[in-house]
This record gives structure tokens, C-alpha cells and sequence, in this order.
């Protein structure tokens, strides 16, 4: 399973301005991801997905002022979080994950995910599609809440409007660092999540890669982790093979 970013074929793989309106790159982001993707007050973004992006943007010939944002990602160059259909060519992965179960940290119901069963739960639709396909359309109706993004199910568990939040680990270590001592993770994973970057020809495929294996051998990537993971610090040591060797390796 694959989420992504994608950098559309306007990049060319020799001449690498001109995409943006004026000759910069535009970011698509999703918020509402804490840890990957979250809005600051001035309006821009942090997280480890940003951070991702601008690497690669950097490695790829363009200044921090020629990067901007926006949440159209019909206008953009790169779209943080996209599903990989963006570009057939898929660079990485850059980060190999699971999605996971957040609960209340004083609900001792929940240990697995059977115990699922007869609870309420907040997901999106893509997080909760393993969970409707073992309960079932009528498990889905009586108790799945579908949220746009998994941060709009935070305060649903706080105040007891739902049992469990399902997503991906990175962004449920987000949204327990916004309720410090109130949530835990139950469970084992439900499924593993590769997070990639897609991109609209084997060319710039591999010209993104070599950026991932700078930002790999440099520090940049560990040093993210550390930054925008949290508690999951200790859980990505190191960088997860990406899917072509170097030439010559």
C-alpha cells in the first residue's frame, strides 16, 4: 500500500524551471495529517512529508524562495500525500509505516483489532477500508465516523464521541502529541504503508531517488524523523532501502 508524493511531468528531467507561474514550484499539501502535514499560524506548513518535499525540491536545482504552496492540487508540481496514480513512476519508498489504533489511554477494552467490533471508530475513508472489509457495510453504518482528515477525529476520541482513531502511525503519534498522557497505541499494526514519491517519467523517477539517497546519506532524513515523529523516533532508525540501487550497486 502506497501514499505518496507526486511531482507532475512539467519537472523535466534537464531543464527544471518553469513549472510554477513564476519559474518556482508549487507544493500541493493535505493538512490535517499532525506529524506529516499541519498548518503553522503564518500560514505555511511543517511535518515530515514537508520536509520530504523541500528536500527534494532543494536537490532538484530549486531556492527556498522559489518554493510555494497550495491546496489545489491541480496546481501544483508537487502534491504532498497523493495518491501515486499522479505519475506512473514511483520514487522510494522514504518512509515504510503501518496504519494503527489510538485509544483513550484509560480504555483497556482495546488490545486488537477484533475488539474493533462493537466500537466506534473515526477514520478516513482510505484508513478504514481493511476495517470494512473484514466487519463488513453494516459494521461501517453502525459504527465507523468518516472523517476528510484524521485530525478532525482527535477530538472526537478526547471527548468520548468515539472509541478508537484508525491511521497511520506517524499522524496518531501527532495527534498523542497534541493530548499529552490522554491517548495510547493498541494493537498490533493493520496493514504496512509505504510512503512514496510519484513522479511522470523514469527519468525525474530516478533523479528523485538519488535526492531520497542524498537526504538518506546525509542526515537530513534521520534528523526529520527526530524532528516531526515523536515517540516514533525510536521505531525509524534508519532509512528503508529504496525500491533501485544506486548505478553500479
Amino acid at each position: 500500500m502506497w501514499r505518496a508524493v507526486a511531482l507532475v511531468s512539467c519537472l523535466a528531467t534537464a531543464v527544471l524551471a518553469g513549472c510554477g507561474a513564476d519559474g518556482g514550484v508549487v507544493i500541493g499539501v493535505r493538512p490535517g495529517q499532525p506529524g506529516l502535514v499541519t498548518r503553522l499560524p503564518d500560514g505555511g506548513f511543517t511535518g515530515f512529508d514537508i520536509a520530504v518535499a523541500q528536500y527534494v525540491a532543494r536537490d532538484l536545482g530549486y531556492r527556498d524562495d522559489e518554493i510555494s504552496y497550495t491546496l489545489d492540487p491541480a496546481q501544483a508540481d508537487l502534491v504532498v500525500g497523493a495518491d501515486p496514480a499522479h505519475g506512473r513512476y514511483v520514487a522510494g519508498p522514504y518512509l515504510v509505516t503501518s496504519t494503527e489504533i489510538l485509544v483513550r489511554a484509560g480504555d483497556l477494552t482495546i488490545g486488537r483489532v477484533r475488539d474493533l467490533t462493537r466500537k466506534r471508530v473515526c477514520a478516513t475513508q482510505e484508513s478504514s477500508a481493511r476495517l470494512v472489509s473484514r466487519f463488513g457495510q453494516r459494521w461501517k453504518g453502525a459504527f465507523l465516523a468518516l472523517a476528510n482528515v484524521p485530525a478532525a477525529c482527535a477530538p472526537l476520541l478526547a471527548d468520548g464521541r468515539t472509541d478508537a482513531v484508525v491511521a497511520d502511525a506517524p499522524v496518531l503519534a501527532g495527534i498523542e502529541a497534541q493530548y499529552p498522557g490522554r491517548f495510547r497505541f493498541a494493537g498490533k499494526p493493520i496493514t504496512t504503508v509505504r510512503y512514496g514519491i510519484g513522479t511522470g517519467s523514469a527519468g525525474l523517477r530516478d533523479r528523485v531517488d538519488e535526492a531520497l539517497r542524498h537526504m538518506f546519506d546525509d542526515g537530513t532524513w534521520k534528523q526529520a524523523v527526530i524532528d516531526n515523529l515523536g515517540v516514533l523516533a525510536t521505531r525509524y532508525t534508519v532509512p528503508p532501502p529504496l525500491t533501485r540501487p544506486a548505478p553500479g550497486r
